[in-house]
């Protein structure tokens, strides 16, 4: 009778904390670390087996996690941490080690004094060295907790029967850093993620829940994008990526590259949670400061409320203020001479947030009177920033122009084509939305402006064109191309002749091309 009421054997639950790490590329004076501290819930059997260092997740989720389960991760409140810089160890050039415990080892060049992250378990410091270039590690150091509700909070998970892996002084997160050297001269890339790399579908409600129940092999890159980013870091160019997805997409996109071998060193999501906190706080301080509220003017005041709410929930769906925010930051860490190319797509705003990004580092607009149009800014009729998110781009823009001067780094916008805007409409729509009035008499003739792109063979025909390929792997490339669907139409021979022809590359270089193709296909057929 014993043996009918024997239970099978069930994993137990766990929480274990992790800290997510952006990355960085820039010079080695001065480090930006940045990123989240949480909770995730595991089985106690993932204690047992191998982590990937970057991604924060067991070896045997990478391909089993889903966003909709990182939407329930909690945020650890005011975690006490310090952060270390760890040269990159040459072995781990085939492979980094297969326990945690070993990236804790080596011994940090550089470490930030401990400091404490935020209610919601975000954290940023600069680290200020001179470190060499090259690759670096990031590694967070957990110290422990300034907040009291954190830690009953923790007692409360051990007397629940839920043990807390990490203890304090221990490395609970890992980051990538490129360190470059302060006269490097060369190309950075960044490129935004839906509808750039993923084939997305979030125009609809229904895409919407698709893609936070996806999982990472369910996530379909664009025809060939996948092998391009591949080609790009095999010539040794940085690839950073910037996208408006919801951070806790983290896990789960960054499981998306790690399965197409693409190496990311650095990614920005936007926390969409600290928007609606904000909305909160906000009106919260409204209602227990009414008579100072009403001793503004009402109306004025009232006024001014409805655009901050109206603003705030426009910018958990558009990307101005974010992108903006998060390309002049990472640039302020660059060498000035560093160029950029910057890839997008022409769904949102990623034509005009890039020229305009421009216009900023040249220095043609600047304080108050940037301020009051990025305020006032609609783009594709839409309020798109705060007051505060105005002034944090005023204040970002103000620094880069002390860092580096009236300086222009990027070198070419690359924009797929997913709503099928041709170069001339989206330069027409940039110009119809650009300031009018500067504080510098601005000469276009110096900013790149967006060109459209039939996806990735677009990119690579704009890569060559700009030298970063050569001609032998572009004829590669296309032909891998034939026979791929991009906007649900077959890439087909004619149809890569036609996005030749498009681009401007030289004649001669197109017919090499032609040439080398019709070769590849004769011997195919044969």
């Amino acid at each position: 009778m014993a043996e009918q009421y024997k239970q099978p054997t069930v994993p137990g639950i766990d929480r274990k904390r992790i800290a997510l790490v952006n990355g960085f590329i820039g010079s080695g004076r001065r480090i930006r670390a940045e990123g989240q501290v949480v909770d995730v819930s595991i089985l106690s059997d993932h204690n047992q087996e191998a982590w990937d260092p970057f991604i924060g997740l067991p070896v045997s989720q990478l391909r089993r996690i889903r966003p909709v389960q990182d939407m329930g991760m909690s945020a650890v409140r005011k975690p006490r941490i310090s952060v270390q810089i760890v040269p990159w160890a040459a072995e781990w050039s085939e492979g980094l080690p297969d326990r945690l415990e070993k990236l804790a080892e080596p011994e940090a060049v550089l470490e930030s004094e401990e400091f404490h992250g935020e209610d919601d378990g975000f954290f940023s410091t600069e680290l200020k060295g001179e470190l060499a270039p090259g690759k670096y590690l990031i590694r967070i150091m957990l110290r422990g907790s300034d907040s009291i509700r954190q830690s009953f909070t923790d007692i409360a998970r051990i007397g629940a029967g839920i043990q807390q892996t990490n203890q304090t002084d221990t490395a609970i997160g890992y980051g990538r850093a490129i360190i470059l050297d302060e006269e490097f001269d060369g190309t950075l890339i960044t490129s935004d993620i839906d509808q750039t790399f993923l084939d997305t579908k979030i125009e609809s409600r229904q895409g919407l829940l698709d893609t936070l129940m996806e999982l990472p092999d369910m996530k379909k890159p664009l025809a060939g994008m996948e092998e391009l980013y591949r080609v790009l870091a095999g010539h040794g160019y940085s690839l950073s990526f910037i996208s408006a997805s919801p951070h806790f997409f983290r896990r789960t996109l960054m499981s998306v590259f790690s399965r197409h071998d693409i190496p990311v060193d650095s990614l920005h999501l936007k926390y969409l949670m600290g928007t609606l906190n904000q909305m909160v706080r906000k009106t919260v301080q409204t209602v227990l400061n009414m008579d100072d509220y009403l001793s503004k003017g009402f109306t004025e005041a009232l006024d001014r409320s409805m655009k901050y709410m109206g603003s705030s929930l426009q910018s958990l769906f558009d990307q101005v203020g974010y992108k903006l925010e998060t390309l002049l930051r990472m640039r302020v860490y660059r060498p000035t001479y560093a160029k950029e190319i910057l890839l997008g797509d022409d769904t949102e705003s990623d034509y005009f947030i890039f020229t305009f990004y421009q216009c900023i580092l040249s220095g043609w607009i600047h304080g108050e009177r940037l301020q009051q149009f990025l305020y006032r800014l609609q783009f594709k009729d839409r309020e798109a920033l705060t007051r505060d998110a105005a002034r944090t781009i005023v204040a970002l823009a103000e620094r880069n122009l002390q860092e580096h001067g009236a300086v222009n780094p990027v070198r070419a916008v690359w924009i797929n084509r997913a709503a099928s805007n041709s170069t001339k409409a989206m330069k027409e729509e940039i110009e119809g939305s650009l300031p009018s009035e500067w504080d510098q008499k601005p000469d276009f003739a110096t900013i790149h402006f967006p060109f459209a792109c039939e996806g990735a063979a677009g990119f690579a025909m704009h890569a060559l064109e700009t030298g970063i390929i050569e001609i032998e792997e572009a004829v590669r490339f296309m032909h891998s191309l034939e026979g791929k669907i991009l906007k649900e139409k077959m890439l087909d021979a004619g149809r890569i002749d036609e996005i030749i022809n498009e681009c401007n590359v030289s004649e001669s270089q197109k017919s090499k091309l032609h040439a080398a193709l019709r070769e590849h296909r004769s011997a195919n057929k044969q």
